[in-house]
């Protein structure tokens, strides 16, 4: 199946649109979407396996990222967020906040201490006519009057969320990692973005007008203060480089993508805050920073990188190569980190012709990776064990499970749906559970996200997971999702808040 060459920036993904029929093909992510109900699109039988979708809401929209706190979950959409409330079997809808500014991702903070989020931020890298909900895309992106950034928003009651601020980021915001510093009274933002597109101040276009790296070749920290949000504004911008890399660029071209423009950026950013350590999917390479004393990452001297550049035996073979390190999730210990590539190919399991290495090579690319968290040593790699025609099925978004004694992540895979994957044994990961809704293309699952939380799980009770469905084709995705899975009943550590980028405690040693 041939590729687009048109991007979707989406909430912590860089997700390139596979050609659908007409009928299917889905919208341009400048355009906001539908508000009217859309159609429950089941084409195929569901294949699964020990997991079950117990719940959705669709948005209509293309679905981004999700947050927790308590029993509140927020899920960013395109065209807003929306708030559920978790903590019945089945969930309920609480408000469904219009703000448009694609990827809308989401992260949320209890600022006053009381237990309820109150704070709630928003990614857009969309150039818009302003930061206030109400602004449009403009006609250019690199419109220097144009505005793409991070908005702020109090969510204390989460019937009646209101926008309190916005700070504007070069290059715009693609994702952010919420980092608590509670002893100082604040919260920062680890802001990811990159000039694909031009921006007002951004990219070879317009940065160089604005003193700005053309390719970018930074990430941006904002503070947050807790008394005053609104106050909120960029304190540190460190720098990025690729170590080792020939040309210290990540060049799309390369990777079959004519026509946008190389960089030097990160796509997403996992803390473990107790341990002080950032695992930062950063295009070009994986790598593993240290956090000071003043919570700013050490991006200049990486203990650790890690890259895939080259499959040598060509698809189907028994090596594969990195396309886009995309995002990544750490263990509950801190011992194992995955790092996920985001497929630029086609296919299920997708491959991509890549030409890094200076030939044209047909490479098994999209796979999810286990990396020593002390050594940056490849433990495992892994891609879910089913073929789909007419399917995209590259690794997305997830996290890890608290289970004492056991590794168990949980995976979104595009259009191969979501799964639970136990690399307990960390040299030989297997699937344990999976759905599937619809196989084969955009209208069955199509999912961003997939992620474990719960507040106080009862001891044999079936796993609980939520996803975001509906990236390709909006029109038929399920939205927000809930699962349940029969495949983990072991005894699971309950937390009272999640943002899937930012892991606080250590919870087993």
């Amino acid at each position: 199946m041939a590729r687009s060459l048109r991007i979707l920036a989406l909430g912590a993904v860089l997700l390139l649109v596979p050609v659908l029929p007409a009928a299917a093909h889905p919208p341009d992510a400048d355009d906001a979407g539908s508000e009217h109900e859309h159609a429950d699109v089941d084409q195929q039988p569901t294949r699964q396996d020990r997991m079950s979708e117990v719940f959705h809401s669709p948005s209509g929209q293309i679905n981004s990222d999700l947050a927790f706190w308590g029993d509140l979950a927020f899920a960013g959409y395109y065209g807003g967020f929306r708030i559920f409330d978790i903590s019945r079997a089945t969930p309920q809808l609480v408000s469904d906040f219009k703000c448009y500014g694609p990827q809308n991702d989401v992260s949320v903070w209890d600022s006053d201490g009381d237990g309820q989020a109150d704070l709630l931020f928003t990614s857009v890298d969309r150039t818009l006519t302003g930061p206030e909900c109400g602004a449009t895309g403009t006609a250019d992106h690199d419109d220097p009057t144009g505005w793409e950034g991070i908005r702020i928003f109090d969510v204390s009651n989460p019937e009646a969320p209101s926008q309190i601020g916005a700070v504007y980021q070069d290059c715009g915001s693609h994702t952010h990692t919420l980092v608590p510093d509670v002893a100082n009274k604040r919260v920062l933002l680890y802001n990811s973005s990159y000039p694909l597109r031009p921006g007002p101040t951004c990219g070879p276009d317009r940065g160089p007008e604005a003193d700005r790296d053309p390719l970018h070749g930074v990430i941006q920290v904002v503070q947050v203060p807790l008394a005053n949000p609104a106050a909120a504004e960029e304190i540190a911008e460190p720098p990025i480089n690729y170590p080792g890399d020939p040309d210290n660029t990540f060049d799309p071209a390369e990777h079959g993508l004519a026509g946008f423009n190389p960089l030097r950026a990160c796509h997403d950013i996992a803390v473990f805050v107790e341990l002080r350590l950032a695992a930062a999917a950063c295009a070009e390479q994986a790598q593993l920073w240290r956090i000071g004393a003043d919570m700013l990452p050490d991006t200049t001297n990486p203990l650790w990188v890690f890259d895939n550049p080259v499959d040598t035996d060509g698809p189907g073979g028994g090596d594969t190569a990195a396309d886009f390190w995309h995002s990544a999730t750490f263990t509950w210990d801190g011992k194992v980190v995955n790092f996920s590539d985001e497929s630029f190919g086609d296919g299920c399991p997708p491959v991509t012709t890549i030409t890094e290495s200076g030939s044209p090579v047909v490479s098994d690319t999209g796979r999810t990776y286990f990396l020593d968290v002390r050594t940056g040593k490849e433990l495992s790699q892994f891609m879910i064990p089913r073929t789909e025609e007419d399917a995209y099925c590259s690794t997305h978004q997830g996290n890890v499970v608290p289970l004492p004694g056991r590794y168990i992540l949980a995976q979104a895979w595009y259009m191969g749906g979501v799964n639970l994957i136990d690399f307990t044994s960390k040299k030989n990961p297997r699937e344990i559970a999976f759905h599937d809704r619809g196989p084969g293309g955009a209208t069955g699952s199509d999912n961003w996200a997939h992620y474990w939380y719960e507040r106080a799980p009862k001891p044999g009770s079936a796993l609980r997971t939520y996803g975001q469905d509906g990236i390709h084709s909006p029109a038929s995705g399920h939205g927000f999702q809930a699962f349940d899975s029969s495949a983990s009943r072991g005894r699971r550590i309950g937390l009272t808040h999640l943002n899937p980028q930012t892991q606080e405690r250590v919870l087993f040693r």
